[in-house]
């Protein structure tokens, strides 16, 4: 028995050729668990806004999913080398997207060092979600070029598909299929790649045994040793998301695509998760991308986080920097709480209601004196007893358990404020109920701007 099989080449040529009985069946076989999947897929990228072309592409072409890209054209449905870049980053260049008359990203950039895991942070509505699907495929840029692992994936004349882009996406649910037991999850991908797929044009061949073998190493790999027979209603949330990422590791993908993966986990499970996905990146030295609107879970997790704004990237930094050193009081707002208060610099300190503190040597201040705006931080202000310093007011007290929150209003020429009242984050101390009079003291170096 025969079976003519169509196989893509790594130029993209169909060609027809004779297939032995057992690999027929093995290849029928695969071809029966796709259609088996059908509606469990067309709910998945229904819910993702995939096209039904695309989703026809995902479902029926397995034979080129994990189809490395590295060499070739810069031609329609090919992709060109990205020069000059060694470190191989994954580059996006002033890419722009609108739908209809509604601009969504303009003139973005944004570079993902190799083997980083890089935060895209941003409220709800600013595009991060269009972004990551522009990186995956599923929409197509208005303007501008995308890179990925050194290979144009996306510019003028060039569209790879989302098969073809050597990606890894692990969506907010995990989306496993509920039929298949949790190696049967993480095998999909290797399936795929055995079963026609080429690399370099070397055609991947390998067995059953090796095949379990791969699949044992990536559930060691996530922390699931043992669980290959489980079926996914029998984990908890954190470990379907954590089999999605191996899934998402199997096929060796350039770039892993997080869409905000641990929003669906129960509050308390979200930290320890987010630690085990951190350390599975560092481990496989793994290229990620990750978007979210939790501004703990971008500073906790990534290397790099990037600020989203207006369509724009605001900014990209190290957590600490980005927290610490943001690049305008807007942003300073948008990440972590924030007192702005007005100040007056002079040489290497800045005055203020809550006394003179050292500049951040960082902050660009023009000349040596003048009027700024200063970030003061709720957790470096101090209560302080018997001490001097700003008389305030309660106003409003909250418990957190790890810590408290209090707004207080101060006595002394509070319009310096403005109309707010000032955050302070404490640890420990007695209840403080509203009404209460204190003592402030804020501790250096803080940031500032010039005043608008």
């Amino acid at each position: 028995m025969t079976l003519l099989a169509d196989v893509q080449d790594a130029t993209g040529t169909r060609t027809g050729r004779r297939t032995s009985r057992p690999v027929a069946l093995l290849t029928a076989a695969a071809l029966v668990a796709a259609l088996m999947a059908v509606p469990l897929v067309f709910l998945l990228i229904e819910a993702a806004g995939t096209s039904s072309g695309q989703l026809s592409q995902l479902i029926f072409r397995p034979l080129t999913w994990s189809l490395a890209v590295e060499h070739g054209p810069a031609q329609r449905g090919g992709h060109g080398s990205l020069r000059g870049h060694r470190d191989r980053r994954r580059l996006v260049r002033r890419l722009d997207k609108a739908f209809g008359v509604h601009p969504v990203l303009a003139s973005l950039d944004l570079e993902v060092p190799a083997g980083s895991l890089t935060a895209i942070l941003g409220p709800s509505g600013s595009g991060k979600s269009t972004l990551l699907r522009l990186l995956a495929g599923f929409e197509r840029a208005d303007a501008g070029t995308i890179g990925i692992g050194g290979v144009l994936v996306d510019g003028p004349g060039v569209h790879l598909p989302p098969e073809r882009r050597r990606i890894g996406y692990v969506p907010q649910e995990g989306s496993l299929f509920p039929h298949l037991t949790v190696a049967g999850n993480v095998g999909f991908g290797l399936a795929a790649r055995r079963h026609g797929t080429r690399r370099h044009g070397t055609r991947q061949h390998g067995t059953r045994q090796r095949r379990a073998g791969q699949v044992e190493a990536l559930l060691e790999t996530v922390g699931l040793a043992g669980f290959g027979r489980r079926y996914p209603h029998q984990l908890s949330g954190g470990q379907q998301q954590r089999v999605a990422l191996a899934r998402a590791l199997a096929i060796e993908p350039a770039v892993v695509l997080l869409d905000e993966p641990f929003g669906s986990l129960d509050a308390h499970l979200r930290p320890g998760v987010r630690a085990d996905v951190q350390e599975i990146f560092r481990r496989a030295g793994t290229t990620a991308v990750l978007v979210t609107h939790d501004q703990d879970e971008a500073l906790s997790v990534a290397d790099r986080v990037a600020a989203l704004r207006d369509g724009r990237i605001a900014q990209c930094a190290p957590p600490e920097d980005l927290y610490r050193r943001p690049a305008d009081p807007r942003l300073a707002s948008f990440v972590g709480d924030a007192n702005l208060v007005e100040g007056v610099v002079s040489g290497s300190t800045v005055k203020t209601l809550l006394g003179c503190l050292p500049l951040d040597p960082a902050a660009a201040i023009p000349g040596s004196a003048g009027q700024v705006t200063v970030l003061i931080r709720p957790e470096q202000i101090d209560i302080v007893p018997n001490e001097a310093g700003l008389t305030a007011q309660v106003t409003s007290y909250r418990y957190h358990g790890h810590d408290a929150v209090l707004y207080v209003q101060p006595e002394d020429d509070a319009r310096v404020f403005g109309s707010q009242p000032v955050m302070v984050r404490i640890t420990g101390g007695p209840h403080r109920p509203p009404g209460s009079a204190v003592t402030l003291r804020a501790r250096g170096p803080v940031f500032a701007w010039p005043a608008d």
